[in-house]
């Protein structure tokens, strides 16, 4: 997980996965925040920390859960968030 100033980008990448996943992000309210798709060969998946809406999500605690259609199997992750402080100048 990348967190960081202005000068770098913030997001988190999911790695390990097969060709076809889909992540939905939810807060610890049981609410959907977001949900990521992935098609492709890449092993890689990056979430830019957004919700839906395209707003920065809040530092926090969120469940991941990790459907993998191909392997028939799905996975429930806990992700912690810590927003970079911003610099004073």
């Amino acid at each position: 997980m990348v967190l960081g100033n202005g000068s770098q980008r913030q997001h988190v990448t999911f790695n390990n996965l097969p060709p076809r996943a889909t992540i939905r992000i939810f807060n610890l309210a049981g609410h959907l925040v977001r949900t990521l798709r992935k098609e492709d060969a890449s092993q890689f998946l990056e979430w830019d920390l957004q919700n839906e809406d395209r707003w920065l999500v809040a530092s926090g605690m969120y469940i991941c859960h990790v459907e993998l259609p191909d392997l028939g199997v799905s996975k429930v992750l806990k992700l912690g968030i810590v927003a970079a402080k911003e610099e004073v100048r």
